[in-house]
């Protein structure tokens, strides 16, 4: 299983909010030093999301995500604000190994296909998630799909990778949704945990019901979980 320790990006700091709440705000430093200590550590791989092109609409962190990717060698999957082709070319042209797309997945399926022309399966879904319904607009407004039915539409349209958050959970150190990822898990699409993640248990969980991927914010970056620990059960 591939873990992707992660970095919230807001005013080229390090940052993680409580259940996506912009007035919940927690500061961790520079972000590139911290993704330079994960690298260090020995992720492989990288989860970056510009919290402030999220609420925005557009990417406003772009230059530094390319500066994260070009300085570590991680392979780096980023989201945030990304709702048009010209986004999705300029993270292509920095070499970001997996796009994040939310809100426009759901709402626009001309440019969804047309995403998926441009980027192939580079391509992958934000599901975010609160009481099994799918969030939009940086976690702002509830979209009306759920969970099952967002993921089957989308798996139809040709999306193979799926990043799936339970909004409850994120940034409040209290597991994993274990019970809801197991049920979202289908042949062929590569599945990946987000939020509430904790503890090296909770990783090795999401292992041995069959997920692709995990990802872990908070609790490495407070320190409350080495990732060298965590590593070690994936």
């Amino acid at each position: 299983m591939q873990l992707y320790p992660a970095i919230d990006l807001m005013s080229g700091q390090a940052v993680r909010l409580k259940q996506g709440d912009f007035d919940q705000q927690t500061f961790f430093g520079d972000a590139l030093t911290i993704a330079k200590r994960f690298k260090e550590d020995g992720a492989t791989a990288i989860h970056l999301i510009d919290l402030d092109g999220a609420k925005a609409g557009e990417p406003l962190h772009l230059s530094l995500i390319a500066d994260i990717k070009k300085e570590t060698g991680l392979f780096v999957e980023a989201g945030g604000g990304v709702r048009n082709i010209e986004t999705v070319e300029a993270y292509v042209g920095a070499g970001i190994d997996r796009i994040l797309v939310g809100t426009v997945a759901l709402e626009d399926e001309a440019l969804l296909e047309q995403m998926i022309a441009l980027a192939g399966d580079k391509l992958a879904v934000a599901l975010d998630a609160k009481e099994g319904i799918v969030q939009t607009r940086g976690w702002l407004e509830a979209s009306g799909w759920t969970l099952e039915e967002a993921m089957t539409h989308l798996i139809g349209k040709g999306i193979k990778t799926f990043l799936y958050t339970d909004i409850s959970r994120d940034g409040m150190m209290m597991g994993p949704d274990v019970d809801g990822l197991d049920r979202l898990k289908r042949e062929g699409v590569e599945l990946i945990a987000s939020g509430g993640v904790t503890t090296v248990d909770d990783v090795a969980r999401l292992k041995e019901i069959g997920m692709d991927g995990a990802v872990v914010g908070r609790a490495l970056l407070d320190g409350s979980l080495a990732l060298k620990e965590v590593l070690r059960v994936c």
